[in-house]
């Protein structure tokens, strides 16, 4: 298989062996911009990787809802997993002609969250994806500002050959995120537990899907997989010792969480 990637904004790709028009589906994502392979990057047989940890952690933190000093606070404890890196199929040029065909194409990235939208009505969960660092085949990844809390269109030229075939896939990074939350009051912090219980704390998940940056051509279709990928993986994020149920929280922390939907 050859592989071109570009850094470049507007760099052109050029490729010895495809090109004529033929439409695949459009990515899930905001408005994005360029920039390819990574140091991890040996990730082009397949179109999709899945972690060899069963429970791929690749990030953690605390989050504030909010914080009313020498009063209450209420924060979230965020788990991140990664499910999937994946290349997603944006287009392909079929060259039936004996001359090069040029084409521009239009890519973007951002981040959608496709399950527990509804925890933004208590913190910005994209600002907690903005600048997070994972490892995975024993490289890092940064997520940047244009991924996350905001997107990027770039336009990129490609050219492809005569009697050829040339296929853009662009990648995305898949996470769940395992959110339980705690209640700063009188004096000290405690987990918020469920209604007339200490366990399971109250919990949301979500899902969400970064189209990144990185993209690439190649002359031939890539193999359903799974592959495989190894992640660096972090500690839990930390939370209370001690728990009150849900109904003994402060009605601040109680009313916020019905706006997240729980």
């Amino acid at each position: 298989m050859q592989i071109t990637t570009v850094s470049d904004p507007g760099m052109v790709v050029e490729m010895d062996d495809e090109v004529d028009v033929e439409e695949e589906e459009s990515p899930q994502s905001p408005d994005g911009g360029p920039k390819v392979s990574t140091a991890a990057d040996d990730l082009y047989e397949y179109l999709v990787y899945t972690p060899t940890s069963a429970t791929p952690r690749v990030w953690s933190g605390r989050r504030t809802i909010f914080s009313r000093p020498g009063d209450e606070a209420m924060y979230s404890c965020v788990n991140r997993f990664l499910e999937a890196i994946n290349w997603v199929q944006l287009i392909s040029w079929r060259n039936n002609t004996a001359a090069t065909q040029t084409y521009s194409y239009s890519y973007t990235t951002g981040m959608t969250i496709t399950q527990g939208s509804e925890i933004n009505q208590g913190f910005n969960l994209g600002a907690s994806y903005q600048g997070m660092s994972i490892g995975y085949n024993f490289s890092h990844r940064v997520f940047k500002t244009t991924e996350t809390t905001s997107s990027r269109t770039t336009t990129v030229t490609v050219n492809v050959p005569p009697h050829s075939l040339l296929i853009f896939y662009q990648r995305r990074f898949d996470f769940r995120d395992e959110v339980t939350f705690i209640c700063d009051a009188w004096g000290r912090e405690w987990n918020i537990g469920h209604w007339g219980g200490y366990r399971p704390h109250t919990q949301l998940n979500t899902r969400v899907q970064v189209m990144a940056e990185e993209y690439f051509t190649s002359e031939r279709r890539l193999l359903s997989g799974p592959g495989r990928v190894t992640t660096t993986n972090v500690a839990r994020a930390p939370i209370a010792d001690i728990t009150r149920m849900r109904e003994n929280v402060t009605r601040r922390a109680k009313d916020m969480l019905v706006r997240m939907g729980l």
